[in-house]
């Protein structure tokens, strides 16, 4: 039987819950702002860019690439569309907390490493490739 605890998936609300809480409380001017569960989990507006954040909480699981693939995907996606559209360009960041694994992220990336690791995937056993 499998275990469908809500303990991890309560957690990952506390840990995007805390990190907005912090956001808010790291804002420089009184103009500035988050938003919450808009572009990504929390979106931080300053007058001279905005950051869409994505955080990931995966307390039992050990880090792989493939864990966060489809995040960084969307991440691309959204930025080649807001590009395309002519609208001002975000800035994009990705946290996360694993059980284990985070030694097989060196940072920063480069571009081969990128479309590699998160951009690349398998579907019906024909290689794809995200950009």
């Amino acid at each position: 039987m499998t275990d469908r605890s809500a303990v991890d998936t309560i957690r990952g609300y506390f840990y995007q819950f805390d990190y907005s809480i912090l956001q808010v409380l790291q804002l420089v001017d009184l103009d500035d702002s988050i938003s919450v569960e808009c572009i990504e989990d929390v979106d931080i507006h300053t007058a001279t860019e905005d950051t869409a954040v994505q955080c990931k909480y995966y307390a039992g699981t050990e880090y792989n690439h493939s864990v966060i693939k489809p995040a960084v995907m969307f991440m691309l996606t959204h930025f080649k569309k807001i590009r395309d559209d002519g609208r001002q360009l975000i800035k994009y960041s990705l946290r996360g907390h694993y059980n284990s694994g985070q030694h097989k992220l060196t940072l920063p990336i480069n571009v081969a490493f990128l479309k590699q690791h998160f951009l690349t995937y398998s579907e019906k056993k024909v290689v794809r490739c995200h950009h």
